[in-house]
């Protein structure tokens, strides 16, 4: 939207701002560019169920990714694409590793109750907390810690690459011992030149925007919660 305001303000007074934002705005909308941001956000490896662990988890934590969406076709409601990426994988880390499983989003309609219905209905799997009055991430680590039982201390943390070092800082904050999973990770095999990579595209240009959100999101929380 900034962009935008630029180009405009920049046609008006007749700037170099107006071809500057024009130039960014394009930017963002290629491929290379979304990916590289997007990429940057991913610091977390692919998760092996098999692997040693200096912390063995004891729960898994799957994050909801937006509110559920309304399904006429099933009389109903769905999760969103985000979250029921996250279901999917969070549901494959339970039948790799056996452990119980908490969903955690709230909102007008609980996005973890929709979660938990997805998770038996779809995918088989049984939930065993829900935790159902967050709204944001930093929420979603402080209700979890609420929900779940004191003894618990080490999570299986589920989201999307991008998403888990905004994620992982929230819930260490709150006291867990985190083991990331990040699922869906960006494919680096894209990166071979094509002309048509750098066609601008909009949903590129919101890749780059979640990219961006995903960066100030994650420094607010490191400057506001702090202690």
């Amino acid at each position: 939207m900034l962009l935008f305001w630029l180009i405009i303000m920049g046609l008006i007074f007749k700037t170099w701002v107006a071809w500057l934002a024009l130039v960014i705005l394009y930017l963002f909308s290629t491929q290379p560019v979304a990916s590289l941001l997007i990429r940057s956000l991913e610091r977390y490896t692919v998760f092996n169920p098999k692997q040693m662990l200096p912390v063995e988890p004891e729960v898994i934590v799957i994050l909801g990714g937006g509110l559920p969406r309304k399904s006429p076709e099933m009389s109903g409601f769905r999760p969103s694409m985000y979250t029921l990426e996250r279901l999917r994988y969070g549901a494959w880390l339970h039948h790799q590793t056996d452990l119980p499983v908490l969903v955690s989003g709230g909102g007008y309609r609980p996005e973890a109750t929709i979660m938990a219905d997805s998770l038996k209905n779809d995918f088989g799997v049984e939930t065993q907390w829900l935790e159902k009055q967050s709204t944001t991430t930093w929420e979603n680590a402080r209700y979890a810690r609420e929900v779940l039982p004191e003894e618990i201390q080490s999570i299986l943390l589920v989201t999307h690459g991008w998403h888990m070092a905004r994620a992982a800082l929230s819930f260490e904050r709150a006291g867990f011992n985190v083991v990331p999973a990040p699922g869906m990770l960006a494919d680096s095999s894209k990166d071979s030149f094509r002309i048509s990579r750098w066609l601008p595209s909009a949903r590129h240009l919101s890749d780059s925007e979640r990219a961006l959100r995903e960066y100030a999101g994650y420094l607010w929380y490191w400057l506001a919660y702090r202690n």
